[in-house]
Formats: structure tokens, C-alpha cells, sequence
């Protein structure tokens, strides 16, 4: 685990911790605060000093002469309690029964950390009179000014600038973070604006080479980056991985923080170390707007990364058909090999995304290609057993056929997406059933295969649509299939029914097709029968 995550993990279970004991009710009390190692009168003590109860917290101490330093399950004491709520005459009567002032939780949070953390300056105040020392920091090391901070309580910094000796401004907790970092990840304008006053280095980076700038970006907060901007901070600064504040927008989804960032010339095509530009995380996770803003501004379409992955790569990789469409509508290269060899269809092919194989298809992206191991985008979806892909680009291979001579005929165009979704024959959906019993109950093993040569399907055709293997009737499911894509290569202006009879008449099986002629026409006799007593 990052310093960045278990920092953001430290603070969340903090922050959350207190939350739940906090609360008001009694029963999520007790289950806080009643572990076999306190007795009832203890738990009674801690919660008389977070209830600012002064007369029970006395009684608990003189009658039944409470330990005041007693501890819960989480190490805190009643003086945590009383800090963390602001009860100042609690404080006060604990400090005079001898509280310890440093006595440090499971988190090493202090009474007076406690106190800074919730803005109450004047139970800080008390603590530090009495002797609390406000250079103690917790065990992830932030300090009095780094709770203050973080929570944008700006009159206890106010104070800890203005009467405490000894506090440095750009102290680092443990994952190199200063009180600026916290202020600006939280996104809290004053608490920033306070610390620039007191000349804090803004430019300063945490452990992974993060400035406020980046830390802003990617908790999207555009307020403070608009203000850090404005102060002079470096806009393109970047951190270990060589990401800028854009990138970090980018990939976190943060349209308004992108918009203030080319408001102050933020470059759309940096590259991190990897050669990732911004577009490249926009796409990868999805982000379609962030994604428009950058092509508006500028952003290369077809930039490669270290493997040789363009935008369109990326969001084939992550099943991102949006940022497909936009990308495409925007004229990318969508042949582009990436160090594997791979086109963007490889990478939809092959991890079985069958909204993005469509829409790579309706954009015209070759079938022929091979990727490293020589395998094209058909043999890759037959080896991952992905049935109604391989069906759609043996459609799409023969559309491009079809669409030719189509265009040879002067006929209308073809849509590709509706030509690849459903059969643009006015008859196709009587021919289903007709397709279907002919493929399970009429046609032998081998006749399917003889029908694919027919119809010039090529033999990796063949083998793609044989590959799926389910058991000795397996042909029938093949069968069924090869005719359903055939059925998707007749013109609507062919007469299908004689185009079937001429096929099966090929494969020696004419008893066959005499048989389904007639039947077609007695299907048309009874239609048109129907047509005429409703007429009648």
C-alpha cells in the first residue's frame, strides 16, 4: 500500500471513529465503550465528560473515586472526550484531578489534537495553559496545524500563528504532506489562502511527488485549484509518475477542474512517464465529457503510450463504448497495432466485448490484421468461444462483400449497425422458423459445410463457426447459424425462397428444397387466404 493510501485510510478511519463515538445514542455508545476492561462507573465517567455533565464527572471522581485516566477499548480517556466536544469546565475539573495531558489513543491523537481537529480554540487554549504541549503529533504525524487545517478550522490557526512558538508552516506528516496539502485536498479555500498568508511553499511535494495542485485535481476541487493557479503555482508541475494536475482531472473525472486548468494553458497532450497523455485516462475509465473537452482542445487522437495503446486501445481495453463512439465520430485511426500487434478489435475480440466489436465493425476496422501470435480478430473470438462475435464479423466480412455489390447495382446503401443486428430481407422473419427446422430436423451432419462452400464462405469461416463444440449434434447449431448469417447477405430485392433451392439443389438435396418450396407456398396461399376473408 501507497503512503497516499494508507494516509487517506488513517484519516477516514479517524474521521470516522469519531463520528461513531460521538453520536448520541446510547446503545452505539455502549457497544463503543463498554469492553470487559471497564466497569460501569468508567463507562458512566466518559460519558458524563463528552455530555459535559460536570456534576456526574465530580460525583464518578470523590464518591466512587473513578480512575480520571481510565481507558476504553480505543485507548481514549475522559480528557479526550472533553476535548473533543469543547467542554471546557470538564477540562478544567480533570486537569485539576490530575488528567494526563499527553495521553495518546490508538490513533495518537492527544486531548489537544483532539481539540484542534473539531475547531474548538478555547478547549485549546485550556490545555495548553495547563501545560499540553502543541508540538505532539499523531501517529501518522500530523501535527496540531495539519488538524486545524484539514478541517478548515481558520480561527485555531489563527491562533496557533499568532501565539504558539515553534510551528512550522510546511511541517510533514509522514507521507510528506504539509497542512496545505491536507487544506487543499479538502478542498477548504481559507485554510489554503491562510497558509499562503503565512508564506507556506505551495510548490512543496509529498513522498509521491504530489503537490497541492495534483491533490486538489484529484479530490476535484476547481475552487482552490483556480486559486493556487492564480498565486502562481506551476500549472504542468508534475509528480513521481510524471502526471500533471490534467492528467489526474482526467483519469478522476473532474470536468470542472479540466476547464479551470486550459483556462490557465494547461498543456492537453502531457506525457507521463509511461507516455500516457490525459486522453488516454479519460478513455480508459469512461469519462465522456473530459474526453470531448480534450479533442476540443486539442488532444491527439491516435497518441501512443509505452505499449503502443492509443485512446481508442484504452477504452476497447476498459469496455468503454461511449468513449468509443466519440472517439470514432471524431475520425481516429481505429487500425492502429499496438506493441502486441493489436488493433483496438483484437482487444474488444478478445475480452469478449460485444458492444465495442460492433461499433469497431460499423467504423470499417480490419479483419485482417494479426496480432503477434498471428491470430485475426475471428480466430480470436473462436478461441475464446465468444459465438455471437464470431457470427458478427463473418456478417461483417460479408457485408463489406454484399455492400460492393450493392454500390455495383446503383442500390441503396446498407447501414453496417442494422445490417449487422438483424437481416434487412422484408421475408426474414418468416424464414427464422423455416431456417431453424431445416437446420435441426431436415439437414444431415455434413450439410451445413456443403452449404458454407455454396456460399463461399471461406474455410476459416468454417472452422470459427465449428469450433464451438457442444456434443455430437453439435452441426445443428452450426447449421442453424451458418444460415441465419447467409440469410443476412440476401439483398432485400432477391427472391430468397429460390435462392435456398438453388442452394440445396447443389448439395444434392433437391427432394429437400422441392419439399420447403411447396411449403412456402402453401404458408403464401393460407397468408393471402387470410388477407382476402379479412378483406371479404
Amino acid at each position: 500500500m501507497s503512503g497516499t493510501d494508507e494516509h487517506c485510510d488513517l484519516l477516514a478511519e479517524v474521521d470516522e471513529e469519531l463520528r461513531q463515538t460521538l453520536k448520541e445514542n446510547d446503545c452505539a455508545m455502549s457497544t463503543i465503550l463498554e469492553p470487559s476492561s471497564m466497569t460501569k462507573g468508567e463507562v458512566n465517567f466518559h460519558k458524563a465528560a463528552r455530555e459535559n455533565d460536570l456534576e456526574s464527572v465530580r460525583k464518578l471522581l470523590s464518591e466512587h473515586r473513578i480512575n480520571v485516566n481510565c481507558k476504553n477499548n480505543l485507548d481514549r480517556t475522559a480528557l479526550h472526550w472533553a476535548a473533543a466536544n469543547g467542554n471546557i469546565e470538564v477540562i478544567e475539573e480533570l486537569m485539576e484531578d490530575g488528567a494526563d495531558l499527553e495521553s495518546k489513543d490508538k490513533y495518537g491523537m492527544r486531548p489537544v489534537l483532539w481539540a484542534a481537529w473539531l475547531g474548538h480554540l478555547e478547549a485549546i487554549k485550556v490545555l495548553i495553559t495547563g501545560g499540553a504541549t502543541p508540538l505532539c503529533t499523531n501517529k501518522q504525524g500530523m501535527g496540531i496545524l495539519h488538524c486545524a487545517a484539514q478541517n478548515n478550522h481558520v480561527d485555531v490557526m489563527n491562533f496557533i500563528f499568532e501565539s504558539l512558538e515553534n510551528i512550522n508552516v510546511n511541517e510533514e506528516e509522514m507521507a510528506g504532506r504539509t497542512p496545505l496539502h491536507l487544506a487543499a485536498e479538502a478542498g477548504h479555500i481559507e485554510a489554503v489562502m491562510r497558509l499562503i498568508d503565512m508564506r507556506c511553499d505551495a510548490n512543496r511535494r509529498d513522498k509521491e511527488g504530489k503537490t497541492s495542485l495534483h491533490l486538489a485535481a484529484e479530490a476535484g476541487k476547481s475552487e482552490v485549484i483556480k486559486k493556487l493557479l492564480t498565486l502562481g503555482v506551476e500549472v504542468d508541475d508534475r509528480d513521481v509518475e510524471g502526471r500533471t494536475a490534467m492528467h489526474i482531472a482526467a483519469e478522476e473525472g473532474h470536468l470542472k477542474v479540466i476547464e479551470v486548468l486550459f483556462d490557465f494553458d494547461a498543456k492537453a497532450d502531457a506525457e507521463t512517464i509511461k507516455e500516457m497523455s490525459p486522453l488516454h485516462f479519460a478513455a480508459m475509465r469512461g469519462h465522456t465529457e473530459i474526453v470531448s473537452s480534450l479533442i476540443e482542445h486539442g488532444a491527439q487522437l491516435d497518441a501512443v503510450n509505452f505499449q503502443g495503446n492509443t485512446p481508442l486501445h484504452l477504452a476497447a481495453q476498459n469496455n468503454q463504448p461511449d468513449v468509443t463512439k466519440i472517439l470514432i465520430k471524431n475520425m481516429c485511426q481505429v487500425n492502429i497495432q499496438n506493441y502486441r500487434q493489436m488493433t483496438a478489435l483484437h482487444i474488444a475480440v478478445e475480452s469478449g466485448f460485444q458492444e465495442i466489436v460492433e461499433i469497431l465493425l460499423d467504423a470499417n476496422a480490419s479483419l485482417d490484421f494479426r496480432e503477434k501470435l498471428g491470430k485475426t480478430p475471428l480466430q480470436l473470438a473462436a478461441r475464446g468461444s465468444f459465438v455471437a462475435i464470431v457470427d458478427m464479423i463473418i456478417k461483417a466480412e460479408r457485408y463489406y462483400e454484399v455492400s460492393r455489390d450493392y454500390l455495383d447495382k446503383e442500390l441503396d446503401d446498407l447501414d453496417p449497425h442494422l445490417y449487422l443486428r438483424q437481416p434487412r430481407h422484408p421475408l426474414a422473419g418468416q424464414m427464422k422458423d423455416i431456417l431453424w427446422k431445416l437446420a435441426t430436423k431436415q439437414l444431415k451432419s455434413v450439410d451445413w459445410k456443403k452449404l458454407a462452400l455454396y456460399w463461399k464462405f471461406t474455410a476459416e469461416h468454417i472452422r470459427s463457426i465449428e469450433h464451438q463444440y457442444t456434443g455430437p449434434h453439435s452441426y445443428k447449431e452450426h447449421g442453424f447459424r451458418l444460415l441465419m448469417i447467409w440469410l443476412h447477405g440476401v439483398r432485400k430485392d432477391e427472391n430468397i425462397m429460390r435462392l435456398l433451392f438453388e442452394a440445396l439443389s447443389a448439395i444434392d438435396r433437391r427432394s429437400l428444397a422441392e419439399q420447403i418450396r411447396r411449403r412456402a407456398d402453401l404458408r403464401k396461399e393460407k397468408f393471402c387466404m387470410n388477407v382476402y376473408c379479412s378483406i371479404v
